[in-house]
Formats: structure tokens, C-alpha cells, sequence
């Protein structure tokens, strides 16, 4: 995996996290990790699908969505 592919994959974390979505739920196996994305307040006039979810093969880019969940938990508190 290159640098490349790192940025592609964190620049897609980064989207969603941006557009209002939070890290719900992540499943592992052996080709990388399958993360999945709800949107925290779906506006109920917009017919939006409100889950996204992504594969996320690079290992950086696991460690860096790792960080932002650890982040996400703290401020759940």
C-alpha cells in the first residue's frame, strides 16, 4: 500500500466526518476493515441514505480512523 492510497482512503474518513457522520460500528477480517458511518442528525425532509460504509485496506488509514473513534468515545462522555 502506498502513501497515495493512505491519502485516498483518509480523505474519505475525513468527508464523511465532515458532512455530520460518526464511526458506528467497524468489522475486521484479513482484506482490512469495513467501517461503518451514520449520519447524526438525518434531516427528515431528505430521502438520504443516512449510513455509508467504507473499506479501509491501508494500514495507516485504519490507525488513523482508530483515532478518530477513541476521539469520538471521549467526547460521547
Amino acid at each position: 500500500m502506498s502513501y497515495q492510497e493512505f491519502l485516498a482512503e483518509r480523505d474519505k474518513i475525513d468527508y464523511l466526518i465532515q458532512q455530520g457522520y460518526y464511526i458506528k460500528n467497524v468489522r475486521e477480517n484479513l482484506s482490512g476493515a469495513f467501517v461503518e458511518f451514520e449520519l447524526k442528525m438525518p434531516d427528515s425532509s431528505e430521502k438520504k441514505d443516512t449510513t455509508q460504509i467504507l473499506h479501509i485496506q491501508n494500514a495507516d488509514a485504519r490507525k488513523y480512523f482508530s483515532s478518530l473513534l477513541i476521539r469520538q468515545m471521549k467526547q460521547a462522555k
